[in-house]
């Protein structure tokens, strides 16, 4: 479990993610972000939980030529309290933000009212770069917000987007933004016991 003065990911963790570099993307993704999770949110705990979800908006989620995993954080009462969208960083840099941009806020219009916490955030990679978001439960809204189009009958230019996964997860930014993450969704979590528990007494 991560400390509060560690600066970056365990080694064991750094070597996970470049010991698959050379494999395929469904094979390349699974297993280190699924370490990932557990170490910064779910490690020693039994209040959250990490699994694998297919999305139902994708027929071949592991495609190769567009590959997408979608993992979920949720209580033990299966509330979602962080969502978390890969996509392969090799393919065309256009179609593969424009598809992780609509992906993630997919994800939101199903899980935002079920959140049982004031802020859900999802965590989009294309591969480890991260572009952070954040759904607000009390009035729906999402951020970042959806960039218009130039307009609706132009070819997108093709550094639309770019630059909105500019953080390197890896990172000890990508790190620490993690850690930050992580310890609001613990803490309004344990809140929700504390009243749970309270409202038994």
């Amino acid at each position: 479990m991560p400390s509060s003065t560690d600066a970056n990911w365990p080694e064991s963790i750094l070597k996970l993610f470049e010991s698959v570099r050379i494999l395929p993307p469904y094979r390349r993704y699974p297993a280190p972000f699924n370490r990932l999770l557990h170490h910064v949110v779910a490690d020693d705990s039994y209040s959250l939980f990490v699994s694998m979800h297919n999305t139902p908006y994708d027929t071949a989620p592991l495609d190769p030529t567009d590959f997408f995993v979608f993992y979920l954080v949720t209580t033990q009462q299966q509330e979602p309290v962080l969502i978390v969208g890969i996509k392969d960083d090799r393919s065309d840099g256009l179609i593969t933000r424009l598809k992780a941009d609509a992906q993630i806020r997919q994800w939101y219009e199903e899980l935002l009212c079920h959140c049982p916490i004031p802020r859900l955030y999802g965590l989009s990679l294309l591969g480890t770069s991260l572009r952070i978001y954040c759904g607000h439960k009390d009035t729906g809204d999402i951020t970042p917000c959806i960039v218009d189009r130039p307009s609706a009958d132009c070819v997108l230019p093709l550094d639309f987007l770019e630059g909105e996964w500019d953080l390197d997860l890896m990172s000890p930014a990508g790190f620490n933004r993690m850690q930050e993450i992580a310890a609001y969704v613990k803490a309004e979590v344990a809140n929700i016991e504390n009243e749970v528990e309270a409202c038994q007494l």
